[in-house]
């Protein structure tokens, strides 16, 4: 999920369906594989299921579609032997109201330009893989009704795990995300020096879907309701006065926060160090694998072009606890100036651009990573509130999201107060204290 996706999971929405939601045309299916060579073997059976857990996903559908050999379809025991491949299949949602309100085509569109034009510039400037293999991303799929469609690797079937959202990312994990971030953001560095022409002909395919006059004005309601919230648990929380100062700070911040991260992602995105980065880069859109240890990226409906530390901002506020950042912040910072050094040297030591190379590591440096993290650490902040209702929703008590659509509400008005739970309220708190306490709200 991605921007638009942060406003539904901000406010812990549901992404439950009636219990057809994951049936596909099989025998469309078949003929689409057929044509694309997904497979190099004959196809036979296909069976369609849920691809994510409930509330893991909730700007599109998500399928695991398992293709069986022909070969093995004599019996069902074969054919369960026979099972060779699975792939995620990424639909829109049914709901047609909530994709309006929510914005679900624009962040699908973007998604699927994404796949088509970014990530093999990407890819090919990246010696590790950044996200999952991309068989087939279309805006009409070729079918009768001719729906968008995207086809991925199947993670899971590699030995991907999403990690639990509520617990909080470890350090090795954080370690392992800023690392690949840094592969990422170096990718796209040296894909604009080595053949910028090119790089500026992919970007341009890439939509902002949040900080665009298009949605501002949906999202500007969103963030302060989200903000609000905030406030609300702080005030409930304040008996004994310690939350006053930083109340207060929060409360000056709130009528112009939206118009802030505005300006400052849109100002970063025209300058010569911009990079293309993931845009809704939470434990969400993360999957992990032991061994060998990794990490892979997805959900790239919000990637954009802007400064690279909105990206980290965004992580280490959504998927680190308070006492993970009180002490590893300048871990992870280190780990990936580091990274991102070497991963330049590696990508530009022997080209035409290696002139450039000692401009880009200080200009990345970690001291003016550091220097930015600051400067733009209100976007952590609101991108925590903003996120947090989902990190800590109860998963038997999510609100229908197609049922709220349907009451055409405005971002001000989507309010789910009565699904926040204790861990919401101690995180908000902790939150708040952080940010006083670092001297944060007063930048």
């Amino acid at each position: 999920m991605a921007t638009t996706d942060m406003t539904t999971k901000t406010i812990g929405l549901s992404n439950v369906g009636n219990g057809n939601q994951y049936v596909e045309d099989i025998e469309y299916l078949r003929q689409l594989f057929r044509a694309k060579n997904l497979v190099n073997f004959s196809i036979g059976q296909i069976a369609c299921s849920a691809g994510s857990s409930s509330g893991d996903n909730y700007m599109s559908l998500v399928k695991r579609v398992t293709i069986h050999d022909a070969a093995g379809d004599d019996s069902q025991m074969a054919a369960a032997a026979s099972a060779i491949c699975s792939v995620i299949i990424k639909r829109q949602i049914a709901s047609i109201s909530r994709r309006q309100l929510y914005r679900c085509g624009e962040a699908f569109t973007n998604e699927i330009n994404v796949y088509q034009h970014v990530v093999p510039l990407l890819c090919r400037y990246s010696q590790q893989p950044l996200f999952p293999q991309c068989h087939i991303a279309a805006l009409d799929d070729g079918s009768p009704s001719g729906e968008p469609i995207i086809v991925l690797q199947d993670l899971k079937a590699l030995g991907f795990r999403m990690k639990n959202r509520l617990a909080g990312l470890e350090l090795r994990h954080c370690l392992l995300v800023m690392k690949k971030l840094a592969q990422l953001h170096a990718a796209s560095l040296a894909a604009q020096h080595l053949e910028s022409a090119h790089f500026a002909q992919q970007c341009a395919h890439m939509t902002e879907i949040v900080y665009c006059p298009d949605a501002a004005e949906f999202y500007s309601r969103i963030l302060d309701t989200s903000v609000q919230q905030a406030l609300d648990s702080l005030n409930a929380s304040n008996a004994d006065g310690n939350l006053s100062a930083p109340i207060r700070l929060i409360e000056q911040l709130q009528p112009h926060l939206f118009e802030q991260l505005h300006r400052s992602i849109i100002t970063a995105a025209a300058t010569p160090f911009s990079v293309i980065c993931h845009g809704d880069l939470w434990v969400n859109n993360l999957m992990f694998r032991s061994q060998p240890e990794e990490v892979i990226f997805f959900d790239l409906q919000a990637m954009r072009r802007t400064s690279p530390v909105f990206d980290i901002l965004h992580f280490i506020y959504t998927s680190t606890r308070r006492q993970l950042r009180d002490v590893h912040t300048d871990t992870l910072l280190a780990a990936y100036a580091e990274a991102l050094r070497k991963e330049l040297g590696q990508q530009l030591r022997h080209t035409p651009a290696a002139n450039h190379l000692s401009e880009l590591c200080e200009t990345f440096s970690l001291q003016r990573l550091s220097e930015d993290y600051v400067r733009h650490v209100h976007y952590g902040l609101a991108i925590s509130m903003w996120i947090l209702p989902a990190v800590t929703f109860d998963p038997n008590n999510i609100p229908d999201l197609d049922a709220i659509s349907e009451l055409n509400l405005n971002g001000k008005e989507i309010n789910c107060t009565l699904k926040l739970t204790p861990e919401y309220h101690l995180r908000i708190r902790e939150l708040a204290l952080e940010f006083y306490e670092h001297g944060y709200l007063g930048v």
